[in-house]
């Protein structure tokens, strides 16, 4: 499972993925704390600590958000996701993270979404970038890319991450 061969945990491989957090949800505060805004819970988060998601995290005074990485990746027909009325019949590519803000007791993808919380959640990372999301989308023939078995805030990263933004690919 790590991706790296100094982690010894899921957390420390997924500390190894992360880019920095954005200005737009990072609130800089006395004593090297800051306040995430990346969800509603909007975490005071102090020197060396994580969110409530378990993935963005205060490292050096500065907010660490995942990015690089996905948990589950899956194309399948439009119609399985709640938006199922855009694209009838279109594929649609689905990717999610690990971590979630939320603790849902009917997640169905809690292997995913409680994987830094749940001992018995242990699901791996897989090397990601959005441009090899859209990239595999398009030899796929997915008209949509979906953010999904998490709460889909926990990847706001993805396109406020100060190292991770990227040009628009269009999808036909």
């Amino acid at each position: 499972m790590p991706l790296s061969a100094t982690a010894n945990s899921l957390a420390e491989v997924l500390d190894e993925m992360t880019g920095e957090g954005a200005p737009e949800v990072t609130e800089h505060l006395a004593a090297r704390a800051l306040r995430c805004y990346a969800c509603g819970h909007r975490c005071l988060i102090n020197e060396g600590k994580r969110g409530i998601c378990k993935v963005r995290f205060n490292q050096g005074a500065q907010l660490r958000v995942p990015f690089g990485y996905v948990a589950a990746l899956q194309c399948d027909p439009v119609e399985k996701k709640p938006f199922f009325h855009a694209y009838p019949g279109a594929l649609a590519y689905s990717f999610g993270m690990l971590g979630c803000d939320l603790h849902c007791s009917y997640c169905q993808n809690w292997v995913t979404s409680q994987a830094l919380r749940d001992p018995h959640a242990v699901s791996s990372p897989l090397q990601a970038s959005p441009e090899s999301l859209v990239q595999d989308a398009l030899r796929l023939g997915a008209k949509v890319l979906v953010s999904t078995y998490n709460e889909p805030l926990i990847i706001v990263a993805w396109v406020s991450c100060q190292s991770c933004i990227v040009s628009p690919l269009p999808l036909h």
